[in-house]
């Protein structure tokens, strides 16, 4: 588990939360921080009290709390499960190097595919955090398969309004495209199923 991440999804998905590691956007290819320790520095420039055992409520300390919601929940997942719960000896163990001890633990067991999942889940949040999302309502264009020109929505305050059903994610590679009528979704050469759609797509890219 340690060092190279072998070819198992859950230890590539770990790897990306504990290790550098490669990671291509677009034509580019870099290397990228661990996603778990960008999360730390992502909750405050003293984050004392979220890593390790510690209080997280340092008085005085600028915290991102949607940062620091994600780092607890992670945070205590893991500990409750990893190997070392319970032992007094090992209760100042980095959540990284915990993550890796349970992971190791799992091999070969029913269990790995339900943290493959919580992983998969983490990293999403990791990221989406990081990197929000940039999604476009595309505007007076119908969906080519329900036709709708409009969806009835949720507004922050509880009340309804109408939306344009087609919201596209500019930030994805490929674009992405989804209904929020019918739930269709289109990306990459499916654009093209849009029509003019596709077209307006392609003046904001």
């Amino acid at each position: 588990m340690y060092g190279m991440p072998d070819s198992s999804a859950l230890s590539k998905v770990v790897f990306e939360l504990c290790h550098v590691h490669p990671r291509t956007v677009g034509e580019h290819t870099g290397l990228e921080a661990p996603l778990l320790e960008m999360l730390r520095q992502a909750i405050a420039s003293d984050t004392s009290g979220a890593y390790g055992g510690g209080s997280s409520s340092r008085t005085g300390a600028p915290v991102d709390t949607n940062a620091l919601t994600i780092w607890e929940g992670i945070r205590d997942t893991v500990g409750q499960h990893w190997p070392g719960r319970g032992d007094l000896a090992r209760a100042g163990t980095p959540l990284i190097t915990r993550l890796e001890v349970w992971t190791a633990s799992l091999a070969g067991s029913d269990e790995e595919l339900h943290l493959l999942e919580m992983c998969h889940y983490w990293r999403g949040q990791i990221r989406d955090l990081l990197e929000p999302p940039q999604e476009v309502p595309l505007r007076g264009l119908s969906c080519p398969t329900c036709k709708q020109d409009r969806v009835l929505m949720t507004d922050p305050d509880g009340g309804s309004v109408y939306q344009p059903p087609l919201l596209a994610y500019l930030s994805e590679t490929p674009i992405r495209v989804t209904c929020r009528g019918c739930t269709g979704t289109w990306e990459g050469q499916d654009l093209h199923y849009l029509g003019a759609a596709a077209e307006f797509l392609g003046q904001l890219v």
